[in-house]
């Protein structure tokens, strides 16, 4: 069994254009270059950190990246050729890691660059943090779910690049009051915001073209905080009681094994497909031809979690209805029965009734699709969302670097 992974246009003959969300500002600095530090570059399923570095760069803001390693992947995200950016790779330019921080500090000061930005809280904070002292300039970084919230992150070394940093960048508000929460039980000061990840709502909408019935379509790395377990037995559940769906759920990671034994044992292989990860255009393809979307995240044993899932805004513009959990920022994306419907964590029960509601109503399907739509343009727009990045950005370089404290 193979999923149909459908051609489509983004828009098919006589569909309505979305009206598009009003044009950035001029840059607030002309000239700024700004450096994203990176642990890897480029990675599959970090395409929120591609989109903010395309969008900053159609605003004006020059991007350099400085990665510690490249992807380790076979897979690149198309769009990784319309980055102008240009690319160094530290393990490349000096093997000895002791001095990657000189290196990258040196880098900071020959490029010139303004402002210094990493993803992810930890590995690249930390070195983002440390080469912008050396080289005397400001640094921020944007924290997300894993790197906050697992019980092995170091709590001491977050709150310090967080109180060094000129502002921490957050993807929902559930994540900035826990990272404010860390800075008051911790006595120090920062500045944390919240900015939602978004899309470029021109390139990515609803897609055209009819959809497969009782097709149901999950998309994530095999681990446990997607709940991909629980997506299982609830096909099970409404195979039992004779509905007549298919789940393709696509991605690779540690759980696979785990997941296909399930699936046996449930005798579910003509009715669960494991698809390994596939490129950008065929995933979106997929859900676009899909009846329903499902991500049922769930809290890890280690206390990680999604912060705000990119493959939902992205099921969310492609109007595909979507079913999910109030698990972290979720809600914050999804308003249960407005712009799609949502769950508790660990409840295939649940899981399953809110599926076969979607399944067996074209008009709730359209009505959420609508809503989703709606929610996108007022709340997820890159082009909105990286401006508001870019004047952080200009304001933290005007203001200088913060002093490092004794």
């Amino acid at each position: 069994m193979h999923p149909h992974v459908p051609r489509t246009d983004a828009r098919g003959p006589g569909q309505q254009r979305p009206d598009p969300p009003a044009a950035p500002a001029a840059p607030a600095a002309p000239g700024l270059r700004v450096a994203y530090v990176l642990k890897r570059y480029p990675r599959l399923s970090q395409t929120f950190v591609l989109n903010e570095m395309l969008e900053l760069e159609r605003q004006g803001v020059e991007v350099v990246v400085i990665a510690r390693d490249g992807s380790g992947e076979a897979l690149a995200h198309p769009a990784t050729k319309r980055l102008r950016a240009r690319v160094h790779v530290l393990r490349e330019l000096e093997p000895r890691e002791e001095q990657w921080d000189d290196v990258t500090a040196a880098l900071l000061r020959a490029l010139r660059v303004d402002h210094v930005h990493a993803h992810f809280a930890t590995w690249a904070a930390g070195a983002a943090m440390r080469a912008a002292q050396r080289a005397g300039i400001p640094y921020s970084f944007t924290a997300h779910a894993t790197d906050i919230y697992r019980d092995t992150v170091d709590t001491g070394a977050l709150v310090e690049r967080m109180a060094g940093a000129s502002f921490v960048v957050t993807v929902s508000e559930c994540n900035r009051r826990h990272l404010d929460g860390l800075l008051d039980d911790a006595g120090r000061s920062g500045r944390v915001v919240r900015l939602y990840n978004g899309l470029d709502l021109e390139r990515l909408t609803p897609a055209a073209g009819a959809r497969t019935p009782g097709l149901v379509v999950a998309v994530g790395r095999l681990i446990e905080k997607k709940g991909f377990a629980d997506l299982v037995e609830a096909t099970r559940l409404l195979v039992v009681q004779g509905s007549d769906l298919r789940t393709v759920i696509v991605g690779d990671g540690p759980d696979r094994e785990r997941l296909a034994a399930q699936i046996a044992r449930a005798g579910l292989h003509d009715r669960v497909e494991l698809v390994p990860a596939l490129a950008q255009d065929e995933v979106l393809a997929l859900i676009g031809s899909a009846t329903a979307f499902a991500l049922p995240c769930v809290i890890g044993a280690d206390g990680d979690r999604d912060g705000l899932p990119t493959v939902l805004l992205e099921t969310m513009a492609v109007g595909t209805p979507a079913v999910s959990t109030t698990v972290a920022g979720v809600p914050e994306m999804i308003q249960d029965g407005v712009s799609g419907l949502l769950v508790g964590q660990r409840d295939p029960a649940a899981l399953a009734g809110a599926l076969d509601r979607l399944l067996a109503s074209g008009a709730l399907r359209e009505r959420l699709a609508a809503g989703a739509l709606a929610a996108m343009h007022e709340r997820f727009s890159i082009c909105r969302n990286v401006g508001g990045l870019a004047a952080e950005f200009a304001a933290a370089a005007t203001a200088g670097a913060t002093p490092v404290a004794a």
